[in-house]
């Protein structure tokens, strides 16, 4: 799939910066050259509240990235600036959270990961990489898990049309199971 248009990063109020992204689905056989960018993106993010994992548990994002590209339906968004990697999302065809929402699996994506570096996020990169990572795989249901407490993914998710499917409550760690529907399978009940 081509890359998306560059775009200019907006401030907070708007304005123009200076940094241009661009957004590409990449392929399968490019993944391995960016897997330290895409562990230096998630310890970035992934260290922090809520999630507060430790660094080495961040950086094993990036080693389930590249064993979850043998997977069907395995597709890859990066954000772009000058060659360096500021964010990611990636999904494959998994139907693990369809059934622990007690719901019939109809071969489902799971959106495994999306993270934007600290210093970009705010600016719709995360909006940006989720829409892309979703048009690669569209008429499909995509589910997800969360941290309830972390509310700027929960609003992007909510503007973007998912809902809490099931309350996962495992090991003292509490995590919401979320659904995407494509339009022609909102009204249908599982």
């Amino acid at each position: 799939m081509p890359a998306t248009p560059a775009w200019s990063e907006l401030g907070p109020r708007g304005q123009a910066g200076a940094a241009t992204f661009e957004i590409r689905i990449v392929p399968v056989n490019e993944v391995d050259g960016l897997l330290v960018a895409v562990a230096e993106v998630a310890a970035q993010v992934f260290t922090r509240p809520p999630w507060a994992e430790p660094r080495q548990s961040a950086y094993a994002v990036a080693e389930r990235l590249a064993a979850d590209t043998l997977r069907p339906g395995f597709a890859l968004a990066v954000a772009f600036h000058d060659d360096q990697v500021h964010g990611f999302a990636y999904g494959v065809r998994c139907s693990r959270l369809a059934l622990l929402a007690s719901r019939l699996p109809r071969g489902d994506i799971t959106l495994r990961e999306l993270a934007v570096s600290p210093s970009m996020q705010g600016h719709g990169l995360g909006v940006r990489l989720h829409d892309a990572l979703l048009s690669a795989s569209p008429g499909t249901s995509w589910w997800l898990s969360t941290h309830p407490r972390a509310g700027a993914a929960l609003g992007l998710y909510r503007r973007r049309g998912w809902r809490v499917a099931a309350l996962l409550n495992a090991e003292d760690d509490v995590r919401l199971i979320m659904l995407k529907q494509p339009p022609s399978r909102l009204g249908e009940s599982s």
